[in-house]
């Protein structure tokens, strides 16, 4: 059973991973008739015409820096966190509690910041604003132009996957081994409860009939048994 738990130390670490490219790629994308044009949520912008190379810059209009920086940062927050319960996990410095609340709650923050820079992106855009001296005009739907990248997908597969680590880890802390606080946020495995059943004992790993209540190991599997 202990191994179950030392593994759950690499679905945060995986769920940190994705949303690391997440912030390296870009979050929408444009490529029609020798046209392309990226964007990453960082306000890093690249435009590019066929035959003519491609330019780099980054937007400074208030309605587009304002939302992406936001996200950028409680993205990065949310990355600090998941490789952080990765690490408290791995060296057993939380509990079964901790694990799935702070899961719970950087999924919740992944989902809600990336709906944030897609509506409001999208409502900068309808609103019509100049970015960098080129005017567009009211009326146009962001995601109607430009397709989503993995940079606003990720987030939500990060997310997806902080929920499955949370139910797994509830899953395994149903057992029978318990798990009991020890010292400030660290855990240790209980030994197995001898299980009875009509005046008999029997091993709870096994099935193993217990011959005498002074027992302390299982003679069919070895494990160590505590009575009740």
């Amino acid at each position: 059973m202990g191994e179950n738990y030392e593994k759950m130390w690499s679905i945060p670490l995986i769920g940190g991973i994705i949303a690391i490219i997440a912030v390296l790629t870009p979050v929408a994308s444009f490529d029609t008739m020798g046209v392309s044009w990226y964007w990453w949520m960082w306000t890093l912008s690249v435009m590019g015409i066929s035959g003519m190379g491609s330019e780099a810059l980054f937007i400074t209009e208030v309605d587009i820096m304002i939302p992406s920086l936001i996200t950028t940062v409680i993205m990065i927050l949310n990355i600090i966190s998941l490789l952080s319960l990765a690490i408290k996990t791995k060296t057993r410095k939380l509990d079964t509690k901790n694990f799935e609340s702070t899961s719970i709650i950087i999924g919740i923050l992944l989902i809600g910041i990336t709906i944030y820079y897609l509506v409001t992106i999208d409502s900068a855009f309808y609103d019509g604003l100049i970015i960098e001296g080129t005017s567009f005009p009211m009326g146009y739907h962001f995601w109607e132009v430009f397709s989503p990248s993995f940079g606003v997908i990720g987030p939500f597969l990060s997310a997806v996957l902080t929920f499955i680590g949370a139910g797994v880890f509830r899953y395994y802390s149903k057992r029978r081994v318990e798990l009991t606080p020890i010292k400030m946020g660290t855990f240790e495995e209980r030994r197995p409860i001898i299980k009875s059943e009509g005046g008999l004992n029997f091993c709870p790993e096994c099935g193993q009939k217990i011959l005498s209540t002074a027992q302390r190991f299982c003679m069919n599997c070895g494990f160590e048994l505590q009575q009740i």
